[in-house]
């Protein structure tokens, strides 16, 4: 699955966020975001007569309008992904008692999992590293890549475990469901339908819970 998250596949991710980013910026309908043409808006904003001394973005903006940059090249992207983030720490953050994230990087990280497509345990590793990532440096985001291969492969261990314990085909989440659910319903004393497959904390359970039965039944 690490190959689907590959340089056009990155390079894609972060278009998609700095498209929607303007389009937010903008008020622009968000069904309508993919029609944002960034560099004509990045240039037609930032760009001065002359880069000298000015900041960063508005340099990035002279010299793409100078045909210095390309925005079909990963690096570019990811660099202007990262100045734009830091435009975008005074906007509005998230409604939630989690660990604040700007929108910018909450919008990369939706479509990361889009990309992940079914591979369950991507999302999960995605979500564990998700406060992690520092997106104002290219080289962070070096760095995060290889910590999500190897948090996925972590997490395929674990979640082998917990398929061949249930008797459940890996991959089968919703048939992982139906023998997770009623059990953790009695252990709890709860009634819940269904399990948020996408947190770690779910597949830890399971894990634990799935081997405690194998010991007892010893």
């Amino acid at each position: 699955m690490t190959a689907a998250l590959d340089n056009n596949a990155t390079r894609n991710a972060l278009t998609k966020a700095i498209k929607e980013h303007i389009a937010t910026k903008e008020n622009i309908d968000p069904s309508k975001s993919q029609k944002v043409n960034i560099k004509k808006y990045i240039v037609k904003q930032y760009k001065p007569d002359d880069p000298t001394g000015q900041d960063k973005l508005a340099k990035f903006a002279w010299e793409l309008h100078h045909g210095n940059r390309n925005l079909r090249n990963r690096d570019h992207v990811l660099e202007l992904f990262g100045l734009l983030t830091l435009e975008a720490t005074g906007l509005e953050q998230r409604k939630t008692n989690k660990a604040k994230c700007s929108p910018l990087k909450e919008a990369v990280f939706k479509v990361l999992k889009q990309v992940a497509g079914q591979d369950i345990l991507m999302i999960v590793a995605l979500n564990e590293l998700m406060d992690q990532l520092t997106v104002t440096r290219i080289n962070s985001w070096e760095t995060f890549f290889k910590q999500l291969a190897i948090k996925r492969t972590e997490l395929e261990s674990l979640a082998d475990t917990v398929y061949e314990l249930s008797g459940v085909s890996p991959g089968a989440v919703e048939d992982l469901d139906a023998v997770i659910v009623p059990l953790y319903n009695e252990a709890k004393g709860q009634d819940i339908k269904a399990i948020n497959w996408e947190r770690r904390s779910w597949w830890d359970w399971a894990h634990n819970h799935l081997l405690e039965q194998v010991s007892k039944a010893a």
